[in-house]
Protein backbone atom coordinates (compact mmCIF):
# COMPACT_ATOMS: atom_id res chain seq x y z
CA UNK A 1 0.00 0.00 0.00
CA UNK A 2 1.91 3.64 -1.04
CA UNK A 3 1.29 6.16 1.05
CA UNK A 4 -0.46 9.77 -0.86
CA UNK A 5 0.10 13.21 0.29
CA UNK A 6 -3.46 13.19 1.22
CA UNK A 7 -3.55 10.15 3.44
CA UNK A 8 0.08 11.86 5.27
CA UNK A 9 -1.30 14.70 6.20
CA UNK A 10 -4.47 12.97 7.94
CA UNK A 11 -2.14 10.93 9.82
CA UNK A 12 -0.09 14.18 10.97
CA UNK A 13 -3.33 15.74 11.99
CA UNK A 14 -4.69 13.42 13.47
CA UNK A 15 -2.02 12.89 16.13
CA UNK A 16 -2.22 16.28 17.51
CA UNK A 17 -6.19 16.39 16.76
CA UNK A 18 -7.01 16.95 20.84
CA UNK A 19 -5.05 20.24 21.43
CA UNK A 20 -7.18 22.19 18.67
CA UNK A 21 -10.40 21.44 21.34
CA UNK A 22 -12.15 24.23 23.41
CA UNK A 23 -11.95 22.41 26.74
CA UNK A 24 -7.95 21.62 25.79
CA UNK A 25 -7.34 25.12 25.51
CA UNK A 26 -8.70 25.89 28.62
CA UNK A 27 -6.48 24.04 30.74
CA UNK A 28 -3.29 24.96 32.65
CA UNK A 29 -0.19 24.94 31.20
CA UNK A 30 0.69 21.83 33.51
CA UNK A 31 -2.41 20.02 32.74
CA UNK A 32 -1.64 20.14 29.07
CA UNK A 33 1.72 18.87 29.46
CA UNK A 34 0.77 16.14 31.25
CA UNK A 35 -2.71 15.59 28.56
CA UNK A 36 -0.42 15.58 26.02
CA UNK A 37 2.25 13.28 27.97
CA UNK A 38 -1.15 10.62 28.71
CA UNK A 39 -2.05 10.80 25.02
CA UNK A 40 1.53 10.12 23.60
CA UNK A 41 1.27 6.91 26.36
CA UNK A 42 -1.77 5.96 25.25
CA UNK A 43 -0.45 6.15 21.17
CA UNK A 44 2.46 3.52 22.08
CA UNK A 45 0.19 0.95 23.39
CA UNK A 46 -3.56 0.85 21.03
CA UNK A 47 -4.86 -2.58 22.05
CA UNK A 48 -4.54 -2.25 26.02
CA UNK A 49 -5.90 1.31 26.55
CA UNK A 50 -8.42 0.17 28.67
CA UNK A 51 -6.27 -1.98 31.04
CA UNK A 52 -3.34 1.00 31.64
CA UNK A 53 -5.36 4.08 31.28
CA UNK A 54 -5.92 4.39 35.24
CA UNK A 55 -1.96 3.94 35.77
CA UNK A 56 -0.68 5.88 33.21
CA UNK A 57 -3.09 8.77 34.58
CA UNK A 58 -1.89 8.06 38.14
CA UNK A 59 2.02 7.99 36.76
CA UNK A 60 1.33 11.06 34.33
CA UNK A 61 -0.51 13.39 37.18
CA UNK A 62 2.51 12.58 40.07
CA UNK A 63 5.20 13.61 37.49
CA UNK A 64 3.24 16.72 36.94
CA UNK A 65 2.17 17.64 40.05
CA UNK A 66 -1.50 17.58 38.68
CA UNK A 67 -4.49 16.19 40.45
CA UNK A 68 -5.23 12.57 38.68
CA UNK A 69 -9.02 13.96 38.85
CA UNK A 70 -8.25 17.06 36.74
CA UNK A 71 -7.30 14.60 33.76
CA UNK A 72 -10.29 12.59 34.00
CA UNK A 73 -12.47 15.58 34.03
CA UNK A 74 -10.59 16.77 30.89
CA UNK A 75 -11.02 13.23 29.36
CA UNK A 76 -14.78 13.25 30.45
CA UNK A 77 -15.56 16.28 29.09
CA UNK A 78 -13.70 15.54 25.79
CA UNK A 79 -15.59 12.05 25.43
CA UNK A 80 -19.05 13.31 26.97
CA UNK A 81 -18.68 10.41 29.23
CA UNK A 82 -18.70 10.32 32.85
CA UNK A 83 -15.74 8.33 34.41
Amino acid sequence: MTITLSNLRKLTIERDEHKRSPVYKKQSPKAKKAIDDVMTMLAKTPSKVLTTFPKIIKDVAKKYGVKPKDIETYFAKETGLTI
